[in-house]
């Protein structure tokens, strides 16, 4: 069914019985000594004795949005949209418990953490995930936004001994706009799972060749593995937002200091498709919203 705008602005503002379903919840980080927030929505209309998948949702470098309202928040259409599917959702705060609200503007160098920090929160959540009643420890999966986007693409390295040594590892991975340089410039990188990388055509804070070309390696390296790249016209970073296209000052990784950021309503839909049809394919729904 084709997602429309009334879809978004119905699922970002309207009442649901939904919203009364997510808890904060509290779980540890694998990495030593850190105790992470985060949101759990259990999936809707779960039959009795029926075991459902879940994902990890990972917010951007500007950390989780201070209004809960948007698009990211637990209440927000993503959810709503996965929920109704019969997946889980697990939306997660790396940067609240580490006392940091940002870190858009800083240098690589300067920041207080990175993806793989992140990473050990996401295999944290992932344990904390096959634990929960009802959820498939077999169909989990990591979606995120930005360096979360980047978040997943560490996550996804099967190369990497703890990827390798995870007690439980993704079944499913979804970037969205996320830089790629640090993959695609590695000497070995291999996706532990069925990976999915949307990018938009003219993104320039994230500019999409980088993960252009790391797609077309892994489908020389990993013919076998579902890789899937798409690659929206016109479109720039945070495509998939309700917020038309603006420019943003202070950010770090781009030589200006500025990046245009904003929604391009036919990639938003056409990626909530493209995320809706991938997870269907891969934890074996058998039906669609």
């Amino acid at each position: 069914m084709k997602l429309s705008w009334l879809f978004w602005m119905v699922a970002l503002f309207a009442p649901a019985a939904i919203a009364q379903q997510t808890v904060e919840v509290r779980l540890p980080s694998m990495e030593p000594n850190v105790q992470l927030m985060g949101w759990w929505t259990a999936p809707v209309g779960q039959p009795e004795g029926a075991r459902r998948p879940a994902v990890v949702a990972l917010h951007g470098c500007s950390g989780p949005p201070k209004n809960k309202r948007l698009i990211s928040w637990p209440d927000g259409p993503y959810v709503k949209l996965l929920s109704r599917l019969g997946i889980g959702v697990l939306y997660l705060d790396s940067f609240g418990p580490r006392g940091v609200e940002s870190i858009c503007s800083l240098p690589r160098r300067q920041r207080p953490l990175d993806e793989k920090n992140r990473r050990l929160d996401v295999y944290g959540a992932l344990q904390w995930l096959s634990a929960q009643p009802g959820i498939d420890a077999q169909r989990l999966g990591v979606v995120g936004w930005s360096h979360g986007g980047q978040t997943v693409l560490s996550v996804a390295d099967q190369t990497d001994e703890l990827v390798r040594q995870a007690p439980i590892k993704p079944a499913v991975l979804v970037a969205y706009y996320p830089g790629c340089n640090e993959p695609e410039s590695m000497f070995r990188y291999e996706a532990v799972a069925p990976l999915l990388i949307m990018t938009g055509a003219i993104d320039d804070w994230t500019p999409p060749a980088a993960c252009r070309r790391l797609a077309e390696r892994l489908h020389k390296s990993q013919p076998d593995q579902t890789v899937r790249y798409i690659e929206y016209p016109d479109s720039y970073h945070a495509f998939d937002s309700l917020r038309p296209p603006a420019v943003r000052d202070n950010v770090a990784g781009t030589r200006s200091g500025k990046a245009t950021v904003g929604g391009n309503p036919a990639a938003r839909e056409a990626s909530a498709q493209a995320l809706t049809q991938f997870l269907t394919e891969q934890f074996k729904l058998d039906h669609q919203p």
